[in-house]
């Protein structure tokens, strides 16, 4: 009859993340470079006497650490590693003010009065929105110059480019006039003035965000005092064989804290993550592997 098919594990297919109390997934990941379940354990050896060799060797502790490979980002992987869960906009077809005008440097360049009232979307130059951080500051009591703290989405709608090493974006000043609107030039952004007489402090300054056109988008503050670092169950599925095999690890319950994000020229992402797998009373144990061999 001879010996049956060796047990072989081929590739990874997907890592699926779930709340361990509830079996509710997460998500799921399909861009992986690698994952593995790294099982050590200490040897505890009773030692004495005269003999070189130990009288008896008991197991110790056994460390289950897990690691893990991404070359994605998907927007369950923040409230995962990360202890915060991430918001997952709805698409703006016309692009949107992620972030109000918000004072910085100041107090005078946000007044609904007396200094810029509003930053907005102007109607018509949607087209033109650039994604990026901007910088509104007073170049007189009656003028604003415009700054961007990127130039990545500056060939979106009409091509631009910073005026100057400072990174304005604005020729010359904006004049902010009473309860008038005054445009960014191909950025797609007006400016309102306040409902009063206009009186900036020079120098003084405010920001805000734009998100150009879209299909969807994610926001997330990491490092914030309500962040909450949470159990995750894991389902690591490897490739299916060409004999139909399906190998999958189900990991009861672990916990991972942080999660590298890199940037290198020329390549993709890929954050290095390591859990570490600890044991789920409920379900009696650490994690099970599945092997199933297809009958057809």
């Amino acid at each position: 009859m001879g010996l049956t098919s060796p047990n072989s594990i081929f590739g990874i297919h997907s890592l699926t993340a779930y709340n361990p109390d509830t079996l509710q997934p997460y998500g799921t990941a399909k861009v992986l470079g690698q994952a593995s379940v790294n099982l050590t354990g200490e040897l505890t050896p009773l030692n004495g006497g005269s003999s070189a060799y130990p009288w008896r060797v008991e197991r110790g502790l056994i460390n289950s650490e897990i690691s893990i490979t991404l070359r994605e980002y998907p927007d369950w992987l923040y409230q995962t590693f990360l202890g915060k869960a991430a918001t997952v906009n709805a698409a703006e077809a016309n692009g949107a003010i992620a972030a109000s005008l918000a004072n910085a440097g100041g107090t005078s360049v946000l007044d609904a009065a007396t200094g810029v009232a509003s930053a907005g979307v102007k109607s018509g130059s949607e087209a033109d929105l650039k994604t990026g951080l901007y910088v509104v500051r007073a170049a007189s009591s009656t003028t604003v110059d415009v700054y961007c703290m990127s130039d990545v989405d500056f060939a979106q709608g009409t091509d631009k480019v910073f005026e100057d090493d400072t990174l304005k974006i604005t020729a010359s000043a904006l004049t902010i006039t009473t309860s008038t609107a005054v445009t960014i030039p191909d950025f797609g952004i007006e400016l309102t003035g306040g409902s009063g007489t206009i009186g900036m402090t020079i120098g003084d300054t405010a920001f805000f965000e734009v998100r150009a056109q879209n299909t969807a988008s994610t926001e997330v503050v990491i490092g914030s005092s309500t962040e909450s670092y949470v159990d995750v169950g894991l389902l690591l599925a490897a490739q299916k064989s060409g004999s139909k095999r399906i190998t999958y690890i189900d990991i009861y319950r672990s916990i991972g804290v942080g999660a590298p994000i890199n940037m290198t020229e020329q390549a993709f992402s890929e954050a290095e993550i390591t859990l570490q797998a600890f044991r789920d009373s409920t379900r009696d144990g650490v994690f099970a592997v599945r092997d199933v061999k297809a009958s057809a």
